[in-house]
């Protein structure tokens, strides 16, 4: 669960309003997967009051996004694999900055794929990639604790 006024209030419409995303994790074809859309701003709303963030009633509105395969797997030879892509798009797609779960196929959490995207628009604005995305989430410490991204690595 995230609340995105927290993160910047221009990621709100009206800034009367709160706007959360709440994440269910599932599988395809599974009971939450197959859920109406409003039956799961439903159970979103409930949620959302029975921890305390507000009224189920006062729920204006809701999206939702099914992603499928949000997560990577893992397996043994996992990091030879994105090893591969990730030498082929620094000599071949320069410009190409990949940010969060889906793009660096690597799990990381909310705060680590925000991480990633802040790191490289900084990378974007200063030309080179000063700030390495993929040592965020490598020392499996919490962010509030380190600097992510502070140095390059190849």
């Amino acid at each position: 669960m995230q609340n995105y006024k927290s993160w910047s209030p221009e990621m709100v419409p009206d800034p009367d309003f709160c706007c959360y995303g709440l994440e269910y994790f599932c599988f395809a074809g599974d009971g939450l997967w197959t859920m109406t859309d409003e039956d799961l701003i439903a159970l979103g709303a409930k949620e959302l009051e029975q921890v305390g963030l507000g009224s189920a009633a006062d729920v204006v509105d809701g999206c939702v996004i099914r992603q499928p395969k949000a997560y990577p797997v893992y397996d043994d030879d996992y990091q030879q694999h994105v090893g591969v892509i990730r030498r082929a798009l620094a000599a071949h797609c320069r410009n190409l900055h990949l940010v969060g779960r889906n793009g660096m196929h690597k799990y990381n959490n909310q705060d680590h794929a925000m991480t990633t995207a802040l790191l490289a628009a900084r990378n974007i604005l200063v030309g080179e990639n000063k700030f390495d995305v993929w040592s965020v989430n490598e020392d499996g410490e919490y962010l509030e604790s380190g600097h992510a991204g502070a140095s390059t690595h190849d």
